[in-house]
């Protein structure tokens, strides 16, 4: 599943995997567009998802062009998971995967707001997270 996330001035993506453990992170400056984050995300961890068949994916990243070019980087197919039409609060199996993950990573102090002058140093402090959920859990 992929999402992204704008945090001041940053915008972070996330590959989790269906637990919600991520496999891939990329943060950028806000003016990059979410489809554009996730196709650099896949082709800079293109190696990691050989075994990933299907991609689910927010309604940001509908369209066909970025189907075609996330099924050319990780041979998988994309599913969008889509909102209600019913404009009620259902819990949609798919789309709550992420949001999940965020709020995991929101619990560290550093991360509510982009206070690193690197977008890498960034990143680390996302991993730095998600190593204290896994070592809470395990």
């Amino acid at each position: 599943m992929m999402r992204g996330k704008k945090i001041s001035g940053a915008k972070v993506r996330l590959a989790v995997d269906i637990l919600g453990l991520p496999h891939g992170i990329h943060a950028s400056t806000a003016d990059f567009t979410d489809r554009d984050g996730a196709i650099e995300l896949a082709a800079i961890n293109s190696g990691k998802y050989e075994s990933v068949e299907t991609v689910f994916a927010g309604s940001a990243y509908s369209g066909e062009s970025f189907a075609k070019a996330i099924k050319g980087l990780v041979d998988a197919k994309v599913e969008i998971a889509r909102r209600n039409e019913a404009r009620m609060f259902i819990v949609l199996p798919k789309r709550w995967i992420v949001e999940r993950s965020f709020g995991w990573a929101d619990n560290c102090w550093r991360l509510w707001k982009v206070c690193e002058r690197r977008l890498s140093t960034f990143c680390q402090m996302f991993v730095l997270s998600f190593i204290s959920v896994l070592l809470r859990r395990y």
